[in-house]
C-alpha cells in the first residue's frame, strides 16, 4: 500500500513538471506580460522562511497554536510561491518570443539574454513546483495525522540547488536585461513591476 501511495505521488509530481512544459506561451509581447505579473510578496517569503521566527514561534506558542499557525504559514507560503511561479512563467512566455525574434533577426546579444530569462524562468518553475508539491503534502499530512511531528518551513528555502529567493533573483536580473536589449521604456516599466 505504501509503495502504491508512493508511485502515485510521484506520478502526480512528473505529471506535473510536465505541465510545466506543456502549458507555455510562445507568443506573449512585452505589454501583454507586464499586465500578468503578480505581487511576488518577497518580504512575506523572507518572512515565512526564516528560521529564527520559526523557531521563537514554536518556542513560545503551545502545539496547537503552532499547529495552527504553521498550517497557515504553509498555505500562504504556497499562495506566494505560487505567485512567482506564475510570473516564471509569464516571463518564460516572453522570453520565448524575443528569443525567436532574435534567432530571425540574427542578433546574438538579445538571443544570449532570452535564452538565459527562459533558462532561469525553467529553473524556477520545476524548483518551485517541486517545494510547492512538498507543501501539498506536508498539508495533506497535518490534516490526516494531527499528532505528527511539524514539518520546518524554513527548511523549503534551500532545497539542493535550488534556493527560492537567489533563483527567482536570476529571473529578475535576467529579465531586467533583456528589457534593456529591447529599449524603449521596456527596463524602467518592467523594473516598477518587479
Amino acid at each position: 500500500m505504501i509503495l502504491g501511495v508512493l508511485v502515485t505521488l510521484a506520478a502526480f509530481f512528473f505529471a506535473s513538471v510536465l505541465r510545466l512544459f506543456l502549458t507555455r506561451i510562445t507568443n506573449r509581447s512585452f505589454s501583454n506580460m507586464i499586465l500578468y505579473l503578480r505581487p511576488d510578496g518577497e518580504e512575506i517569503l523572507r518572512e515565512l522562511m526564516d528560521t529564527s521566527i520559526e523557531r521563537a514561534l514554536a518556542q513560545n506558542l503551545s502545539h496547537k497554536q503552532f499547529r495552527e499557525e504553521q498550517l497557515d504559514r504553509i498555505r500562504l507560503a504556497d499562495e506566494y510561491l505560487g505567485h512567482r511561479n506564475h510570473n516564471a512563467w509569464v516571463c518564460q512566455g516572453w522570453g520565448d518570443t524575443e528569443l525567436r525574434k532574435a534567432r530571425e533577426t540574427g542578433d546574438q546579444e538579445m538571443e544570449a539574454a532570452a535564452d538565459a530569462l527562459v533558462v532561469a524562468c525553467a529553473e524556477f518553475r520545476i524548483g518551485a513546483s517541486s517545494i510547492k508539491f512538498q507543501l501539498h503534502f506536508w498539508q495533506f499530512k497535518l490534516f490526516l495525522l494531527p499528532f505528527v511531528r511539524l514539518p520546518r518551513l524554513s527548511r523549503m528555502r534551500k532545497v539542493d540547488y535550488f534556493d527560492v529567493f537567489d533563483s527567482y533573483e536570476k529571473i529578475r536580473e535576467a529579465a531586467l536585461k533583456l528589457a534593456e536589449l529591447c529599449g524603449g521604456d521596456y527596463h524602467e516599466r518592467l523594473l516598477q513591476a518587479l
